[in-house]
């Protein structure tokens, strides 16, 4: 062996030469083609990492016309409580990409200078795109397609090919309202709060908590769905309901608000749930019930998503992250 390989940075010539290989095939064992045998990747590999080889990932990208930059579009006008999901969901993207030398691209879109996005992919500073938030006729999605970017959306999506990471939200929504409405008891009066109905998420809720009263077997449970939050007092104050489902956490916080306000006792003489759990719902009180989704896990499987197209590998176009019932005193 060299001496010189103890005494400066090895390069894949030196790889190439030390092992009898040609540099093309060294290049080929480090990037898993299947060109290469297994014993041929393993001993390169074995090589390089006794060797502390770091490949130039600036080279390698220009060699293949790529920028290692993945976008990850969020809301502009999310709220500070509803950019505690993104944060963690945006945690998760970058753990991922980070472990292929990809960084990460962070575009808020609804900002009132333009649509950040399109400058980026006319600018060529991404290889591909993921959608945090889907809005219902989102025009993002067509833009991609008529870049031919490949992307990926956190959530549901109906329109055809468009790859996803979903929690089964419609599914998971609807039965969780069952496990709420166990405890209702007969005659119950249910309210459903949803918010924006713009964002496809809160869609798939409400078709779910829609699902689960018409599956439920017991007429003498009467419900109502109200999709203007600012409403709510007077929904409060007109009804004495018996359990409160809440789209997500920020409409369930103002719920937990106008309650205290009127001085009706969450668990007591009303339960209350949310469709999305945070941090804020486990600490309030006793702790409300609600639907908890891993936000880094989305994340980081929409990242692992993106990085199998781009490399070529084989993939499913829907995938899922699991979901739990978090049942705490609210609804016992």
């Amino acid at each position: 062996m060299s001496n010189r390989l103890h005494n400066a940075s090895i390069t894949m010539d030196d790889i190439a030469r030390e092992l009898g290989l040609s540099k093309s095939t060294v290049s080929r064992a480090l990037s898993d083609s299947g060109r290469i045998s297994l014993e041929t990747k393993e001993r390169v590999k074995a090589f390089a990492l006794e060797h502390g080889f770091k490949p130039n990932l600036v080279a390698k990208a220009l060699a293949g016309k790529k920028t290692l930059n993945i976008a990850a579009v969020m809301p502009f006008e999310a709220t500070a409580l509803q950019m505690m999901f993104f944060h963690d969901c945006l945690s998760g993207i970058v753990s991922r990409s980070a472990r292929e030398g990809y960084s990460v691209l962070v575009c808020m879109t609804g900002a009132s200078d333009g649509n950040i996005l399109e400058r980026v992919l006319e600018d060529g500073k991404v290889d591909a795109v993921i959608l945090t938030q889907l809005m219902h006729g989102d025009e993002n999605v067509a833009l991609l397609e008529k870049h031919g970017l490949p992307f990926v959306v956190i959530g549901s999506a109906k329109g055809e090919g468009i790859l996803q990471v979903d929690s089964r939200m419609k599914e998971n929504c609807r039965d969780f309202t069952l496990r709420c409405l166990e405890g209702a008891g007969r005659g119950a009066r249910v309210l459903f709060v949803c918010a924006n109905l713009d964002v496809e998420a809160n869609n798939n809720r409400l078709s779910g908590f829609l699902a689960a009263m018409e599956a439920w077997e017991d007429d003498s449970v009467h419900y109502a769905v109200c999709t203007d939050p600012s409403e709510l007092g007077k929904e409060i104050l007109a009804q004495s309901w018996s359990l409160i489902l809440c789209s997500d956490d920020v409409v369930c916080m103002n719920l937990l608000r106008i309650l205290e306000s009127c001085h009706i006792a969450v668990g007591g003489e009303v339960k209350v749930a949310s469709f999305h759990d945070s941090i804020l719902l486990e600490s309030y009180g006793q702790g409300i019930s609600a639907l908890k989704v891993d936000a880094f896990k989305l994340g980081f499987a929409a990242a692992e998503l993106s990085l199998k197209v781009l490399k070529g590998e084989s993939y499913e176009r829907v995938n899922y992250v699991d979901c739990s019932f978090q049942m705490r005193n609210s609804t016992h």
